[in-house]
């Protein structure tokens, strides 16, 4: 059972003393967007208090200030009853200010962590709010398009709706685009996923992947990288593994691909509750009742004491270069971005220490907007440019400048592979083609016109289902693909130079309802083709080593249980594939075996419910990094399995295990749960964190900057 952490922190030395005729008391949560305060009026009144981070407000795009507007609007559609009663706004202020009811208690994610599932009666109660709730919306017009756990607060009087950042009147393009996706991965529609129209239905779907999580304690669609979840929401089935019987056929019709299947939110209201006495309240377990108790009681206490600022940290014995001196000073220009998510990471706030460590960040180098919203693997450096997946397209930027170069339309990280100088793509076949085999083609075509393939394969089927591009080593290309004519599926070898099929080896298709590309991640190691595939069991990969001549298995791991998000790049060295999960693991890649395990009672730190106890690694001159639970980032030998080194623990943010390190000289980066840090690798201790919410690092060595991959855009910054 999680911590009774407290529901707010201490201002820091550069928060306001007011905003508007409003005192600040406390933090409540921060992100890349802005920071909520409690805070309180001259009459007295207690508020949930938004604003907007200066350098955001400084910005010359007022795109986010009609956000901030749209958000207003729908906080006041929803009213007290279902939402936080609005008491005062200022999109247009110098600071855009929200304030609203302060809502006293826990939002359901934390609940959930606190309590474990909840009880049918419970999630029919709030599944019958949440749809009256959701009608209210419907009404006026607009669509939450973000519902999750955490923008779901249970209180004593039921539950409230909050976090409008990206609702939206019904048919208005002027802040969504189609083919963009916005929200939550987890919790999206089949339809929003895939950048269509996000319509009621949408939120009805969204509604039940809440109410899955309420019952069994896990989302219908689990866990892992954002491209995965997205590939499962619209294509594979849900896990309602721990959900009541009795709720099983509406939440099943509820999560049907096809919006008209599904109910609506008032037919969804009249279905869900069962006669009972007892009142919301009533229905509410022990330890939520106890938590509510204790944030009302908080309120009115004394706020916590400033924070003072941080001591200057005395200088390096070793000496400083001009070119690093004038790099921190133009650091004030940092700035990090994102969708509004105020209130997710309210019951994640840790509080921070008095005196940090952490120096000012660097300014970044370029920060290209996406064309379309990217939720796929990291950057890959191709020759002299910087590729990228990127919604349904695959983007080209000059990594001097961060200019666009090109756009293809590639959609799929699985359907793109690189040799280092040239980036290959499969053909997607058209749809009224007598055949439709396998081909691959450079990208970009020449001069924008549809060229020859270099390969084509007749055997094989080249629907996007059917085949995955897995990666190319100097000439050869391998392939995981399924026969023409038949139901059997072969790992195959191609030549680029010449366009014939080397190989084929007969292998293991698809297990049923895979929720993503079967091959996660495949690399040439030294001893032959690595693979890492789904497991049939769930939440587990298996790695596998294949001839590079012939395509035979040499061997293959059994399968290994993964917390959180699958590898998007896989860790190698000459000797070993390394594996951050409950435990860091060593597998030899002469024959799969363990060689090391690495984790055994050790201090993982205040780990929250449902994070992994080893982050996905990097390793780098016989050295692996990993980040470890809560705690912060360690160093193991890679030979031998024992800790180097570890860094002081972080105790401002969580660590995020979700996104591999980056390592380039003397330094590895690394994210946390508010932005990148740096960390020196000679004194162990953290040189500076930037604000951002990327899920992928790339570094690149040899222009000495690391990539950092958002959603919705791509960022560069300086290596010391």
């Amino acid at each position: 059972m999680p911590s009774a952490r407290p529901p707010f922190t201490a201002l820091t030395h550069e928060d306001p003393a007011h905003v508007a005729d409003y005192r600040l008391l406390a933090r409540l949560g921060s992100g890349g967007m802005g920071t909520v305060y409690l805070a309180r009026s001259a009459a007295g009144r207690t508020v949930a208090l938004k604003t907007v981070h200066a350098r955001i407000t400084s910005s010359a795009d007022t795109t986010f200030r009609t956000r901030f507007q749209l958000e207003t609007d729908a906080a006041r559609i929803i009213g007290d009853r279902y939402g936080a009663r609005v008491f005062g706004a200022d999109p247009l202020a110098a600071t855009p200010w929200l304030a609203t009811e302060y809502v006293l208690g826990p939002q359901l994610d934390h609940a959930v962590r606190l309590n474990g599932p909840l009880p049918e009666l419970l999630v029919r109660s709030l599944g019958a709010h949440l749809a009256q709730a959701l009608s209210q919306l419907h009404e006026s017009a607009v669509v939450h398009r973000d519902l999750k756990p955490s923008n779901i607060m249970l209180t004593a009087t039921g539950p409230k709706l909050i976090d409008f950042g990206i609702a939206r009147a019904l048919g208005d393009e002027r802040l969504t685009s189609t083919g963009t996706a916005a929200g939550t991965p987890a919790y999206m529609s089949p339809e929003q996923a895939s950048g269509l129209e996000h319509a009621p239905a949408g939120d009805v779907f969204a509604l039940a992947s809440v109410l899955v999580f309420a019952a069994s304690g896990h989302g219908p669609f689990g866990s892992g990288q954002p491209a995965d979840l997205l590939y499962r929401v619209r294509y594979a089935d849900p896990d309602l593994t721990g959900v009541p019987t009795a709720l099983l056929p509406l939440l099943t019709r509820c999560l049907s691909k096809d919006p008209s299947s599904r109910p609506s939110t008032t037919e969804l209201a009249a279905l869900l509750p069962t006669p009972t006495t007892r009142t919301f309240p009533d229905l509410l377990p022990h330890p939520v009742l106890a938590d509510i108790a204790r944030r009302t009681t908080a309120v009115w206490q004394d706020p916590p004491p400033r924070l003072p600022a941080p001591a200057p940290e005395p200088p390096p014995a070793r000496a400083v270069s001009r070119r690093t001196v004038l790099t921190a000073g133009g650091a004030a220009l940092a700035a990090g971005g994102g969708f509004w998510a105020w209130l997710s990471t309210r019951d994640e706030a840790v509080e921070p220490t008095a005196k940090s460590s952490l120096g000012m960040p660097p300014a970044h180098l370029w920060k290209t907007p996406m064309a379309k919203p990217g939720l796929d693997a990291a950057p890959l450096r191709v020759g002299n440019e910087l590729v990228m997946v990127a919604g349904i397209v695959v983007n080209a930027i000059d990594p001097a400048t961060g200019k666009n170069v090109w756009q293809g339309d590639y959609k799929d990280s699985w359907a793109v592979a690189k040799d280092g100088k040239i980036l290959y793509g499969l053909r997607t076949p058209a749809s009224d083609a007598k055949t439709k085999p396998v081909a691959i083609e450079t990208i970009p075509r020449p001069s924008g016109k549809k060229q020859p393939p270099v390969l084509t394969l007749a055997a094989f089927d080249g629907t996007p289902e059917a085949t995955q591009l897995l990666c190319v080593e100097e000439d050869t290309a391998y392939l995981f693909a399924k026969s023409a004519t038949d139901n059997q599926w072969f790992l195959i070898a191609a030549s680029l130079k010449t366009g014939h099929e080397l190989w084929r080896q007969q292998v293991t298709g698809p297990f049923e309802q895979s929720p993503g590309p079967v091959i996660i991640r495949a690399k040439p190691v030294k001893p032959g083709l690595l693979l890492c595939r789904r497991s049939a069991l769930k939440d587990s990969v298996t790695f596998s080593l294949h001839d590079t001549s012939t395509g035979k298995q040499l061997w293959e791991q059994p399968p290994v249980a993964v917390t959180g998000a699958l590898p998007y790049q896989l860790a190698t060295d000459d000797d070993h594939v390394y594996l951050g999960s409950d435990s860091l693991q060593a597998l030899r890649l002469t024959d799969g075996t363990t060689a090391w395990s690495f984790g055994a009672g050790r201090d993982m730190g205040k780990k929250p419910y449902g994070f992994r106890r080893y982050g996905i690694p990097a390793v780098a001159d016989g050295v692996v990094y990993a980040v470890e639970g809560g705690r912060s980032l360690v160093a193991v030998d890679a030979r031998t399995g024992t800790a180097l080194w570890t860094e002081p623990p972080v105790t401002d943010a969580l660590p995020n295990g979700d996104v591999a390190p980056a390592v380039i000289g003397s330094h590895v980066f690394y994210m946390d749960r508010t932005g990148l840090r740096a960390v020196d690798t000679r004194t162990h201790r953290p040189l500076w964190r930037y604000p951002t919410k990327a899920y992928a690092l790339t570094a690149d060595p040899a222009a000495k900057r690391v990539y950092a991959r958002e959603e919705l855009l791509v960022l560069a910054l300086p290596t010391p």
